[in-house]
């Protein structure tokens, strides 16, 4: 494990890939919203809202300046 949470999931999800060419990336991605959704639900019900939509907004936006789509701060770290 590193310092870096986001790169050690990274890691995680892409030796995962390398050890089962069959799986759906699709299925991928839905097991980690899962494990996103769980994590909003261990919170104090009074912070689940808030919590839900600073996900889905950092999502968003991430995935825009990671595409290149707009200009945003350097998310490499």
């Amino acid at each position: 494990m590193s310092d870096c949470l986001h790169c050690d999931i990274n890691d995680l999800v892409r030796k995962h890939l390398e050890q089962n060419e069959a799986t759906d990336v699709e299925e991928v991605a839905a097991k980690m919203a899962e494990s996103l959704a769980d994590l909003i639900l261990s919170s104090t019900e009074s912070e689940q809202a808030r919590l839900l939509a600073h996900a889905i907004a950092a999502l968003g936006d991430l995935y825009l300046q990671k595409s290149g789509a707009v200009e945003g701060a350097d998310t490499t770290h």
